[in-house]
């Protein structure tokens, strides 16, 4: 009898926590929202570029154990960064109209039009490096992101890193490459082997290979 009793409280239990639990039906994966474009974008709207505040912060850490890539001034330091963002944004200008690429700044607030892609540089890396020859040879890290301004979704659909090491040819002297960024960057002050243009090289080129690979342009373009 007691146990009739004990078996009828245990299934009475079990049915009323059957009944309050939720029970969960399996969920749709997500779809990507990331979309490729059809066809290459009649304009190519590059921001300007722009220094994560991490890298400029572990930079300052750095200058404060006796590595140096940033002026010990503050003011210096300012001017140093705001030529970098100047320069890198020009550079990646000119290499990629080099590529025949319809490429152009967009400095205004506004969205970029309808007609385009958004390229957006965002440095991430300040990286002192080793000294070569008695040469600093930092290393600057960007992360590049392009957006299709006619899609309503604002993710990009193009994201990737370059970055750009001072080399240094056989013998003395800087290589072909490095003689081309400090053209650049003498201009500025910018150390010579931040390598600027090397960096707006590898910017291009990695574009153009995502291009490549999906079908919006031609190899031998």
């Amino acid at each position: 009898m007691i146990k009739s009793i004990l078996l009828a409280l245990l299934l009475s239990c079990l049915s009323t926590y059957a009944a309050d639990e939720t029970v969960k039906t399996a969920q749709v994966a997500t779809p990507s929202t990331i979309v490729w474009p059809t066809q290459m974008a009649s304009k190519i709207y590059i921001l300007p570029v722009k220094i994560d505040p991490a890298a400029i912060a572990d930079a300052k850490k750095k200058n404060e154990a006796g590595i140096s890539i940033l002026p010990a001034d503050d003011d210096e330091t300012k001017t140093k960064l705001a030529d970098l963002k100047t320069d890198l944004t020009a550079a990646i200008l000119e290499k990629m109209k080099d590529a025949e690429l319809p490429a152009q700044i967009w400095t205004s607030s506004s969205p970029v039009p309808a007609d385009g892609w958004k390229l957006e540089g965002n440095v991430v890396n300040l990286d002192p490096g080793k000294k070569v020859l008695g040469t600093d040879n930092p290393v600057v890290g960007i992360v590049i992101s392009v957006a299709d301004a006619s899609h309503p979704i604002t993710e990009p659909f193009l994201v990737y890193n370059s970055s750009a090491k001072a080399k240094m040819s056989p013998g003395p002297g800087l290589s072909p490459f490095a003689k081309i960024g400090n053209m650049i960057a003498k201009g500025t002050g910018l150390q010579e082997s931040m390598q600027i243009g090397r960096l707006a090289d590898s910017v291009t080129e990695k574009f153009g290979e995502a291009m490549e690979k999906h079908g919006l342009k031609k190899k031998d373009d």
